[in-house]
């Protein structure tokens, strides 16, 4: 039987008192991001996750876990529910924290829009569910995998580069290609793997550009995040044929178009080492990884 909302807030805010009373850390976690999911099991806290949105498929276990709505719509009625001793959530979703304050449901916002963020979300989440000791090793191995590319990449090669992150390439023809700039996390990742951002500057963060502006760009590197096609053969082959197009773009030219089926590059959790490691592969193809 589906309860009156209510009496579900009354039902989370009776279990709430009664861990704060205990000075317990939470135990029964909900997550409202793909990002925040994957930082909660990284840390080690898995078994506490009761709820994710649809979205979450990072790792495989959170698959299993009950799913409470979007990433930018949850159904806080459905959060409510599964009785969370605490939510986290990403800054960047203002109305889910609105709509948790007016419930009194106790939240973590952590910001995941750029690097210095996503590290110290690690220390924040860890502090916030008593595990502080496996958020300082983590976020130490985290930081010592960006120095890792970062101090070795700033010797060079830094050639012009492109972060494609949508595009229509049906038919085999490519229009409508959305970049990013500098001003985003995959700009700030391309500049830390020692890219040189061909779309200068960061007053526009996805651009859309046109066949004759990527000609005009002329990256010399091209990668096409496209998890889209990973399980549509047919829209593989359209985006390869399309890119072969553009024989004018020197990244065609030269073979160093890259077409990235996962889509682990687009959540700016944890993962985004993994990101780092693939733009610095890119870039340099002698380049060896920092991690697994």
């Amino acid at each position: 039987m589906k309860l009156p909302a209510s009496l579900l807030a009354a039902a989370f805010l009776a279990l709430a008192a009664a861990g704060a009373a205990a000075g317990d850390p939470p135990r029964r976690l909900v997550s409202l991001a793909p990002s925040v999911t994957e930082l909660l099991f990284d840390l080690g806290l898995g078994d506490r996750v009761v709820g994710v949105t649809d979205w979450c498929r990072r790792p495989p276990a959170a698959l299993a876990v009950a799913k409470v709505g979007g990433h930018l719509d949850p159904n806080l009625e459905a959060v409510v529910a599964l009785l969370p001793d605490l939510v986290v959530i990403e800054v960047a979703n203002s109305e889910a924290a609105e709509g948790l304050r007016r419930l009194q449901v106790p939240f973590l916002a952590v910001e995941h829009r750029d690097v210095a963020g996503i590290l110290a979300s690690v220390t924040l989440a860890g502090e916030a569910c008593g595990v502080p000791e496996r958020a300082a090793a983590l976020r130490d191995s985290l930081e010592a995998r960006v120095a890792a590319v970062h101090n070795v990449r700033a010797a060079g090669p830094h050639p012009l580069a492109l972060i494609v992150v949508g595009r229509d390439a049906t038919g085999g023809v490519l229009r409508d290609v959305y970049a990013a700039g500098g001003g985003t996390f995959l700009g700030e990742l391309l500049e830390l793997a020692g890219g040189r951002n061909a779309i200068e500057g960061d007053a526009l963060r996805y651009p859309m550009l046109s066949q004759e502006g990527l000609v005009r760009l002329a990256p010399e590197v091209v990668v096409d995040l496209a998890p889209e096609c990973t399980d549509d053969p047919r829209r593989r082959d359209e985006l390869h044929a399309a890119w072969e197009l553009l024989r004018d773009v020197p990244a065609v030219r030269d073979g160093r178009v890259r077409i990235v089926l996962d889509d682990a590059a687009l959540i700016p959790g944890p993962r985004f080492v993994e990101t780092l490691d693939l733009l610095a592969e890119a870039l340099d193809p002698t380049w060896t990884r920092t991690g697994p």
